[in-house]
């Protein structure tokens, strides 16, 4: 029978406060930009280079000898309280000894400054290939020592468990236990695996048993109500529940798990057959492929949202007409459907939004390029993507319970991130998570080179341009690796490739199942490594012998996304650690964010400027990226709206209830 302290801990949640508004927002604005001062950020290095140095002292110690200092440090640690970070820094030393001496790898001292800056509670940006995963472990170890819950966030089960089995001689050597949870493991798989001291897992998993947790729970979530049940009756649901607490998180690529990913709610449901309704689904898929853009309804390409007109409408009601008596005499809810099967035709579309795998549409990540099996949309929208495909439609589902993972990371006690790109989003991290900011210096020097962008006025001009670019490289021999946005375009430049005789790798999340050993490649002589956005986050890409001197990895971004964190990401991939490398973005005014985001006025304005002065035009560059910036501003609207959202559904419901919905 676990002890009273060991039960309560493994419901305990920080109760996030709510977001200030008005003056206290500006204020509150303010306290985060002098938490995220470059004075701190100088001092945090000062005190890691002096760290990196009594590390080195370590050295002459022998293992006996380290053991001991290691135990000392884990008891100081552990009855530290509210002098944490002080202990923290004093141990790192050891941690960094252990490290060298168990895995190989000697810490820099950015590597330090970057564990110190996780203690902290911070937002770390640490560039692609400075050692964010030996970063994190460093961190996470010294953590572990305070026998609290500690997880590591990574980006999918692939990284969580490569990691986990990576580092488990550390954490070993560290006096700690390691884990990886993913996605096949059954519950009292998972049960032993959260045991442990270090657990590596995904945003996606750990969500979903907290929420499967409190189900099984119910009222007894509570930790005060569950001793008192106990005094009255003998329960052991909590043997039932897999998670021993959340108290530390350290989040990994942080700008994708808790900016792009904070939009979308984990939702636990169970099917709710429904026959009718999926009948309902075709046919309203059926009626939707007849009606006309313009004639019948209206699309805004920004919203991406469909909406009926008097002829729309009017056709609606007389196909209801049609079915007396049925459940397809009801317009209002007939129309709905329809308007769900045009924007299922309209803007979720194959190899883009979605994928086919064995007859299933599986939802691909738009940030990441990766697919995420098990996951659906919401309100029928799955279904009609469905109907559109011909496949089997699934039954829809009844939902138990939801919770947003902006409000799920607010909920720990401590939270950090790490990722190489967070300074764009630094002041929505701290508005939302109160995460300070602090950029961690690259060990060597950056010395990428930036080719100008170019610029056409037709997706074909560019993919030319691309191919042309792409052939020239491989003939002097370095590699490249080709950035695109959608499975779809990753295909498409395959196939021009193909048409010029170039030997090449595809990566897209229909070919994802050896991306690691993939992307490890892309810097090999001659590779060419077509990938979607996926291939940025994880996996190290070290140049083969020879390539420094011809120039490096070459990477083309063939087009600018939504945001800009996204081009900044691929970016990095070449140049890491003070190699050679280069990058060039291509853009066309038939790219999505152009399409989207842009005014036809200004995409006319761009088309002359392009035909009278060519694709190096600064003026369209600069209509493009305020493009870029007004989808940005669309994309924070939208995940505030998400959190106000979270604030008043938490508040209109009593406290035993509010985490089991949202």
């Amino acid at each position: 029978m676990p002890a009273p302290l060991t039960d309560v801990r493994r419901t305990e949640l920080a109760q996030p406060e709510k977001l200030p508004s008005g003056l206290d927002a500006v204020v509150h604005r303010a306290h985060g930009a002098w938490r995220s001062r470059l004075k701190h950020s100088e001092e945090l290095r000062a005190q890691a280079i002096e760290l990196h140095a009594r590390a080195g002292e370590l050295a002459s110690l022998t293992s006996a000898e380290l053991k001991v200092e290691m135990r000392r440090c884990r008891e100081g640690v552990r009855r530290a309280g509210k002098a944490w970070k002080q202990r923290f820094a004093e141990a790192l030393p050891v941690v960094v000894e252990l490290a060298y001496r168990s895995l190989g790898l000697r810490a820099y001292p950015v590597q330090l400054m970057g564990a110190l800056g996780l203690a902290e509670g911070r937002l770390v940006e640490m560039a692609t290939g400075e050692g964010k995963t030996l970063t994190i472990a460093l961190a996470a170890a010294v953590a572990g020592w305070q026998s609290r819950p500690v997880h590591v966030i990574t980006a999918n089960d692939y990284l969580a468990e490569r990691d986990a089995d990576a580092l488990r001689r550390f954490y070993e050597e560290c006096g700690l236990t390691a884990s990886a949870v993913t996605g096949p493991m059954e519950a009292p798989a998972r049960r032993v695996a959260y045991r442990a001291h270090v657990v590596y897992t995904t945003s996606k998993e750990l969500v979903a048993d907290f929420l499967r947790d409190r189900l099984v729970l119910g009222t007894l979530a509570d930790p005060g109500r569950r001793m008192v049940a106990k005094l009255v009756r003998a329960r052991a649901s909590e043997e039932q529940i897999v998670l021993r607490g959340i108290h530390t998180a350290i989040v990994d690529e942080a700008d994708n798990q808790l900016i792009d990913e904070a939009v979308t709610p984990l939702i636990i449901s169970r099917p709710q057959p429904n026959e009718a309704l999926v009948e309902l689904c075709r046919q309203a898929d059926a009626l939707a492929a007849s009606m006309l853009p313009e004639e019948h309804y209206a699309l805004n390409l920004r919203h991406k949202e469909v909406k009926l007109n008097e002829a729309g409408l009017t056709r609606v009601e007389e196909w209801c007409a049609g079915h007396p008596g049925s459940i397809f005499n009801q317009p209002s809810w007939v129309s709905g459907l329809v308007t769900q099967a045009l924007q299922a035709r309209h803007f979720f579309l194959r190899d883009k939004q979605y994928v086919i795998v064995d007859g299933q549409v599986v939802i691909v990540d738009e940030s990441t390029g990766r697919l995420m099996p098990g996951r659906s949309w919401r309100l029928g929208l799955h279904q009609a993507v469905e109907a559109k495909e011909g496949v089997s439609i699934t039954q829809p589902n009844e939902s138990l319970a939801r919770l947003s993972f902006q409000r799920f990371f607010r909920l720990f006690r401590r939270l950090s991130g790490i990722t190489g790109t967070a300074a764009e989003a630094a002041p929505e991290f701290w508005r939302i998570y109160e995460l300070p900011f602090v950029k961690v210096p690259p060990h060597r020097p950056n010395v990428r080179q930036q080719w100008p962008t170019r610029y056409f006025a037709t997706a074909d001009e560019k993919w030319q341009a691309v191919v042309k670019e792409i052939a020239s490289l491989h003939d002097l021999g370095r590699p490249v690796l080709i950035g695109t946005r959608s499975v779809a375009a990753s295909e498409h430049l395959g196939r021009l490739l193909k048409g010029r005789g170039l030997s090449f790798t595809l990566l897209n999340a229909v070919r994802h199942d050896q991306e690691a050993a993939i992307v490890n490649l892309a810097g090999d002589t001659q590779a060419i490594t077509v990938a979607t956005n996926m291939a940025g986050r994880g996996t190290d890409i070290r140049l083969g012998a020879g390539v420094a001197a011809k120039g490096g990895l070459h990477v083309i971004l063939t087009e600018l996304h939504e945001s800009a964190r996204i081009d900044r990401q691929l970016e990095g991939r070449a140049g890491r650690q003070g190699d050679s490398g280069s990058t060039r973005t291509f853009a066309s005014l038939e790219d999505d964010l152009a399409e989207r985001f842009l005014s036809k006025p200004s995409r006319g304005i761009a088309r002359n400027l392009l035909a009278n002065h060519g694709g190096g035009n600064r003026w369209v560059g600069y209509l493009l990226r305020r493009a870029q910036r007004t989808a940005e501003s669309a994309a924070y609207r939208q995940r505030r709206l998400v959190m106000v959202q979270d604030n008043e559904l938490s508040e209109a419901l009593i406290p035993g209830q509010a985490l089991d919905q949202l």
